[in-house]
């Protein structure tokens, strides 16, 4: 006896539909799993039989053989336990057509029958939906996640008992209806903790509005970890595509609560910076997303910039630049967004008080250079702010004054924000910083008074062309800022002030 029952499993954080081929027959009994399943499949059978005599149902004394297709595609994961026991068990069972048609069985196997949460879910479903499933069968524990999604029934099964009543017609489910999402964000931080540094709030409300990347220079306690972690706090509030964006990396990689099971705040990631190169882009045996890849449509922070290790700094040029991430194995190519808002933060020196008005530096002229020379050119040409964070004093510290919270700095870049929606709602991107060279023109429309400013800047400070177009990305911003349709001078002057620390430490 043949059938084909479809399951799926992850390739990257794409859902990938497979078809589980049974075929019963005479013989000498034995059970292979063929179609490049790995060691955890391969271990299926043990926990797929225990399971089976477990929950009280006759376990086939015969020949078995289960091929996972396209047989050239290595499968990984628990993912197709479900749907090898439904398979091996239609022999003896008289199912209902109806509910093995046009359906998806996910679902890892304890011994005893029940079902257990896989990682995944939300991609895989929303892999079924586009190719026209109409139901899928998955653990109840992951079914808050999967009910994200509408367009397709879903049936949260606990255990083999249960599913194999439901296919017999002699027990009843419950289709579960699609989950209200949620877009409010409440946050412990806000804005208006940052006291002092009114320069420097003004450069993280530009890199915010137009998702410009901000590099902070300052000695240490200056306040610019304080700073980047309030940063989340001034966003917009996510859609609901970018919620499931985001989502689908989140539980493909495991990282989903399963009380909340969906992402609704934007990703706020700050790797250690003693991160491998595998865990800050992604890569390893089974292709894993890195921290770059989970910050998608959320903010970077890289603390200590310059106590990364060089090489794997370097690595981020692409993937800053293009806004994803390509992993290459012998047979596929995954690729995966990253379009983050980068946030760094370092010393002036090793002792990190090179120019503090409030410590004496002890590194020599040397010694700072070295150190600045850490980063490397093009790196630092991926930044579109640079701006220094100095200490306090104590009068400023104890200073009484009535500081803009995180909402009220909100409202400003979203109606930024929605001013750039507008104007590029034809062209598949959504903020200022994603304006191809291309479209410069187009974009940023400049007077003829401009025009001669930015030439005699490009002159005296030897711009690259990168540099040219992301004074002119930052300007448009600025502009939008105040919702002025066209860039004038005030604009890009105050766009090049923010690039005065980068003139003072590397010019």
């Amino acid at each position: 006896m043949f059938c084909n029952i479809k399951s799926a499993c992850l390739l990257g954080i794409d859902g990938f539909i497979v078809d589980v081929e049974i075929d019963l027959s005479k013989g000498i009994p034995v059970f292979n799993i063929v179609g490049l399943p790995d060691a955890s499949i391969r271990e299926s059978k043990e926990r797929i039989k225990s399971a089976i005599l477990n929950s009280g149902y006759d376990f086939p004394n015969c020949r078995i053989v289960i091929n996972l297709s396209p047989a050239d595609i290595k499968k990984e994961g628990p993912y197709f336990d479900l749907a090898m026991a439904v398979g091996i068990l239609n022999r003896n069972y008289d199912f209902n057509e109806e509910y093995i048609k046009d359906s998806l069985f996910l679902g890892e196997l304890s011994l005893d029958g029940k079902l257990k949460k896989i990682r995944g879910v939300l991609p895989i479903i929303i892999e079924a939906k586009n190719r026209k499933f109409k139901r899928v069968f998955l653990p109840l524990e992951n079914i808050k996640e999967a009910s994200y999604i509408d367009g397709i029934e879903l049936y949260g099964i606990k255990n083999l008992i249960e599913l194999i009543g439901f296919l017999t017609n002699k027990r009843k489910l419950n289709i579960y209806v699609k989950e209200k999402i949620d877009l409010k964000d409440e946050y412990k931080l806000d804005f208006s903790d940052i006291k002092g540094n009114y320069f420097v709030k003004r450069a993280v409300e530009i890199a915010a509005a137009g998702n410009h990347n901000l590099l902070m220079i300052g000695p240490p306690g200056s306040g610019k970890t304080m700073i980047a972690k309030r940063i989340n706090t001034i966003l917009p509030d996510m859609t609901e595509e970018e919620i499931i964006e985001v989502s689908k990396i989140y539980s493909a990689t495991g990282l989903i609560d399963e009380n909340i099971g969906i992402i609704t705040k934007r990703p706020f990631r700050s790797p250690h910076h003693t991160i491998t190169k595998t865990a800050l882009i992604g890569g390893g045996n089974d292709a894993r997303p890195g921290e770059v890849v989970l910050a998608h449509r959320g903010v970077l922070f890289l603390d200590e910039l310059l106590e990364f290790d060089r090489k794997i700094l370097e690595t981020l040029r692409q993937p800053i630049e293009d806004k994803y991430v390509n992993i290459s194995r012998v047979k596929i190519n995954l690729k995966y967004p990253c379009n983050v808002l980068l946030i760094a933060s370092m010393n002036p020196c090793p002792c990190g008080y090179f120019g503090d008005a409030t410590k004496e530096c002890k590194c020599s002229t040397s010694e700072v250079k070295r150190y600045l020379n850490k980063i490397s050119g093009p790196l630092l040409d991926r930044f579109d702010l640079y701006v220094e964070v100095t200490s306090l004093n104590y009068d400023e510290f104890q200073k009484n004054e009535d500081v803009e919270n995180s909402s009220q700095v909100k409202k400003r870049i979203e109606k930024a924000r929605k001013i750039q929606m507008d104007r590029y709602k034809n062209e598949n991107i959504f903020t200022n910083n994603e304006i191809n060279s291309k479209d410069i023109d187009k974009h940023c429309c400049l007077n003829k008074e401009s025009k001669n400013f930015i030439k005699s800047v490009f002159t005296k400070y030897k711009f690259s062309s990168r540099s040219y177009y992301k004074l002119l990305k930052t300007a448009r911003t600025i502009a939008d800022l105040e919702g002025e349709e066209k860039i004038n001078v005030n604009h890009i002057s105050e766009a090049l002030s923010f690039r005065k620390a980068y003139f003072n430490y590397w010019g």
